[in-house]
């Protein structure tokens, strides 16, 4: 159920009038460090200073958030979650698979050089 955005900003500001801490923004899981994350604050870590006191904890929905994604760094790959990237998985199996079929050893530096052009050439597309 959400809030209508002008009726949680009230209650936002008559928060912070009478000394609250008031936070906004997105709620993501996961943080960098793993954790809940309301804006830029990791919430783990900001609730632990309020470890063992009574509280009021006050949380008002005021619509979805836009999608976040996230862009693989070796390819360019825009992925809708953290992981593992199935852009590079694909084209590392099948080179994988080509280096098997004509039984040609290269270097794990010629690997590379490998992949990455093939990893450029994609992109050029």
């Amino acid at each position: 159920m959400y809030v209508d955005p002008a009726h949680g900003e009230e209650l936002a500001a008559i928060a912070g009038e009478i000394g609250a801490d008031v936070l906004t923004g997105v709620l993501r899981y996961p943080s960098e460090t793993g954790s809940w994350q309301l804006g830029t604050v990791d919430l783990g870590e900001y609730l632990g200073r309020y470890r063992n006191q009574r509280l009021v904890l006050i949380i008002a929905a005021l619509g979805e958030a836009e999608p976040v994604t996230y862009t693989c760094g070796v390819c360019g790959f825009v992925m809708n979650e953290v992981g593992e990237c199935p852009r590079c998985k694909l084209t590392l199996l099948e080179r994988a698979r080509e280096w098997e079929e004509t039984g040609e050893e290269q270097s794990v530096f010629d690997q590379v050089k490998d992949l990455l052009a093939g990893l450029d050439a994609k992109n050029a597309l």
